[in-house]
């Protein structure tokens, strides 16, 4: 969804934001699923798609390409506790990664709000 300006480092901070709200929602999808029997936790595999926003946000905007051609894949978990039942949910870890999650959603919340008022400071002072 394209609200802001064509700018690069604009449109990577979008990126970022869109991935940590994804991860949320696979994680709050793990944590409801706690006590489904045979559930397998999920998580994103986004350091790909992070590497190839940083790539795309360095060519000239004429050059860049779509970013949903590079898609978000929801992968399983790789486990260390399993249950009885085979859920491999472990709820303290899901929450530590809720909370990194939120962190990494603000900062980028407070980069892309930096990064707006320079752009609004640079156009008011070019009047």
């Amino acid at each position: 969804m394209e609200l802001l300006p064509a700018d690069n480092i604009t449109n990577l901070l979008q990126s970022f934001m869109d991935v940590q709200t994804r991860r949320a929602q696979v994680i709050a999808g793990n944590i409801a699923n706690t006590d489904t029997p045979g559930y397998v936790a999920k998580d994103l595999d986004f350091e790909n798609y992070l590497r190839e926003a940083a790539q795309n946000s360095q060519l000239p905007l004429a050059k860049q390409t779509n970013q949903s051609d590079s898609e978000l894949k929801v992968v399983d978990q790789p486990s260390e506790v399993i249950g009885l039942d085979g859920n491999t949910v472990d709820m303290g870890s899901e929450m530590a990664k809720m909370a990194q999650t939120g962190t990494n959603f603000n900062f980028g919340a407070k980069m892309l709000q930096s990064r707006l008022r320079l752009l609004r400071t640079a156009i008011k002072e070019g009047r």
